[in-house]
C-alpha cells in the first residue's frame, strides 16, 4: 500500500492533540484515588476531580446540593485578600490548633442531607488528627429556615457551645424553626432564651454576607463544598478519601499567596474559636 505524503490538515490536526495534550497534562495532575485541576484564581489553588463522580466536577452527577435562593443569590463584591476570608475571618467558628498543618474549610447548610453525611465524621477526624484546623462558614441557601440555624448556630458560638451544637442540628430531622432550636439547645444544656435573643444581631448577617461573597468568588454552586489546604472540594467526600486528602496537603507546600498572610494570621487575628471552653465549663 502505498503512502502518499502528509497533507497540510493533517499536521494542524496532529499540533492541536499535541497542544492538548500538553495543556492535560500541566493543568491536572494525578495523585492516588485524586485528579487535581490547577485553578487560575485564586493562585496556587486547585480543583479535586474524584474518580469516582463524588464530586461536581467528578464524571457524573454527584452528592453537592444548591438553590439560587436567600443569599446565594446576592451578587458578590471583589474580595481583596482571599487568604484572610477563607482562613482567618475571626466572626467564623474554628475549632483545632491554630498552627495546624493543614485547615479545611466547610461551607454548608443545615438543610443540605450531604452535609449531614460528612458532619458525621468530620469532626472526630479534626479531634483525632493535631495536624487539622477545622473553620466552619454558615451558608444558608436553602432560604429562612437554614438562616434561622445559620444564625442559632453563630449564636450558640457566644455561649461556647458552638461545635456540639452544630453537630445536634445536623442530627435533627425537620425544618428548622423556632421549637426545633430549642429543641437542639436543650440537648446542649444552654440557654435558649439567651439564644433566640441573641441569633437575630445584625453581627451574624455580615458574617453570612461574607460567607457567601466569598462562596461566589470562589465559584462554589453548593453544599457541602470545602477548602482542603489548597484544594477545593465541590460534594460530600467519604471519610477515608478526607483522610487521604489531608494527608496529601499536609506533604504539600505551602500556598504562596498565603505565607505572608498565614503568618499574621497565626499571631494576630484568632479571637473566636469553638475549642475555646466557655467560662467555668468545657464543651
Amino acid at each position: 500500500m502505498k503512502i502518499g505524503k502528509p497533507q497540510r490538515h493533517d499536521y494542524l490536526f496532529f499540533m492541536v492533540a499535541v497542544l492538548i495534550a500538553v495543556s492535560v497534562f500541566i493543568t491536572k495532575r494525578s495523585a492516588g484515588d485524586f485528579n487535581f485541576e490547577e485553578r487560575q484564581y485564586p493562585a496556587g489553588f486547585r480543583n479535586l476531580i474524584l474518580n469516582t463522580g463524588a464530586s461536581r466536577r467528578g464524571p457524573g452527577p454527584g452528592p453537592l446540593v444548591g438553590l439560587e435562593t436567600g443569599y446565594a443569590k446576592q451578587d458578590p463584591e471583589p474580595i481583596a485578600d482571599i487568604c484572610k476570608a477563607l482562613f482567618s475571618d475571626a466572626a467564623d467558628p474554628t475549632v483545632g490548633p491554630a498552627d495546624a498543618e493543614v485547615t479545611i474549610v466547610e461551607f454548608f447548610d443545615y438543610q443540605c442531607p450531604y452535609c449531614r453525611v460528612v458532619s458525621e465524621y468530620l469532626g472526630e477526624v479534626q479531634a483525632n488528627d493535631p495536624r487539622v484546623r477545622i473553620v466552619y462558614k454558615e451558608w444558608p441557601i436553602f432560604g429562612s429556615a437554614s438562616g434561622l440555624a445559620a444564625r442559632a448556630a453563630l449564636a450558640a458560638e457566644r455561649q461556647g457551645q458552638y461545635l456540639r451544637f452544630h453537630e445536634t442540628l445536623m442530627r435533627i430531622r425537620g425544618i428548622p424553626n423556632e421549637a426545633l432550636i430549642r429543641n437542639a439547645a436543650s440537648k446542649v444544656v444552654i440557654d435558649p432564651d439567651r439564644l433566640l435573643i441573641e441569633l437575630k444581631s445584625a453581627k451574624f448577617d455580615g458574617v453570612i454576607r461574607r460567607n457567601n461573597q466569598l462562596a461566589k468568588q470562589l465559584g462554589l454552586i453548593g453544599t457541602p463544598s470545602f477548602v482542603v489546604g489548597r484544594t477545593i472540594v465541590e460534594g460530600a467526600i467519604t471519610r477515608n478519601q478526607m483522610e487521604k486528602l489531608i494527608d496529601l496537603e499536609a506533604r504539600s507546600p505551602a500556598i504562596a499567596i498565603c505565607q505572608d498572610r498565614s503568618r499574621q494570621f497565626h499571631l494576630n487575628d484568632i479571637t473566636i474559636r469553638a475549642s475555646d471552653p466557655p467560662p467555668g465549663g468545657t464543651n
